[in-house]
């Protein structure tokens, strides 16, 4: 179909395509323009209105484009921001992340040194401690030594306070034993003492008693003798009236051991020792006290007529 324009209709429909061309290529490549299809007609007034109402409607559709395209141009202002924020917080994040790693590995080396630091800590805090556990074990092995030691001195000085009572009670009985036997010692000895008293007058008594016995016993075998000696003597008148002192000694029995002559008359002194001699045994007493005091004497010889 052939179309005729009018040249000012001309010029302004070509504006207006390439406008629209603009827009529309402007606003997306990507995309396919719309086509337009204009009829136009130079003859009569049916084909300027047609082209009126096209370029309205090309108005309309280059306004419409024009929001289109700014509406795509701000949606993809928009996503170039977001992905300029996004970058930008990528690189943050990036940066963070980076930090976020150093601190990380900071953390771990200063972790890892902490935990070598804390092992050779610990390693040393046992060798510590096991030190300290053998001290402490040698501080109870110490102390239950001490303990046994102070138990069996506790013990000793018992076993030896219990001594020292027992032998103290002992003391004090054997001392209480002591005086009551002292005391019935001198209880006894003051009755024998008084027995003795009493036998020693009584032997006083029974002494001079006898003393006086024995006496009158001596004077008695005294007489006995001279009688003896008085019979056995030879005797002449030249004796009488004179006299000789004999001592003899005699033995239990009353056998003369020996004769002494003390002095008086020759001839009373012969005569007597011949007749002590003749006689040979002298009447004796049985009593050992009479004997002590008949065993040496001496008496007179007086010839009896």
């Amino acid at each position: 179909m052939s179309v005729k324009v009018d040249p000012p209709l001309a010029k302004s429909f070509g504006l207006h395509l390439v406008i629209l061309l603009l827009l529309v290529f402007g606003a997306d490549f990507s995309s396919t323009p719309e086509m337009v299809t204009v009829s136009l007609e130079s003859e009569g007034k049916a084909p300027i209105e047609a082209v009126a109402v096209d370029e309205k409607a090309l108005n309309e559709r280059v306004q419409q484009m024009q929001k289109e395209r700014d509406s795509v141009k701000a949606a993809e202002e928009k996503r170039i921001r977001d992905l300029e924020r996004r970058a930008e917080q990528a690189e943050k994040n990036r940066t963070a992340e980076e930090q976020r790693l150093k601190r990380v590995a900071e953390e771990k080396r200063q972790a890892d040194a902490e935990a070598k630091q804390a092992k050779a800590a610990a390693a040393d805090a046992k060798k510590l401690q096991q030190q300290e556990n053998a001290k402490a074990k040698q501080a109870e092995e110490a102390r239950k030594a001490k303990e046994q030691e102070r138990k069996q001195a506790e013990d000793a000085a018992k076993a030896a306070e219990q001594k020292r009572k027992a032998e103290q009670d002992a003391a004090e009985k054997a001392k209480a034993e002591r005086e009551r036997q002292a005391a019935e010692a001198k209880q006894k000895a003051e009755q024998e003492r008084s027995m003795q008293e009493q036998m020693e007058k009584e032997a006083q008594a029974r002494s001079a008693a006898r003393s006086k016995q024995a006496a009158t016993e001596v004077q008695r075998y005294i007489a006995l003798i001279s009688d003896a000696v008085d019979r056995a003597l030879y005797k002449d008148e030249s004796m009488r009236g004179k006299s000789c002192s004999v001592n003899i000694r005699l033995a239990t029995t009353g056998f003369v051991t020996n004769v002494k002559v003390l002095g008086g008359d020759s001839n009373v002194c012969d005569s007597a020792v011949r007749a002590i001699n003749r006689i040979g045994s002298m009447p004796m007493s049985s009593e050992p006290d009479v004997y002590e005091k008949l065993k040496d004497i001496t008496f007179r010889v007086e010839p009896k007529f």
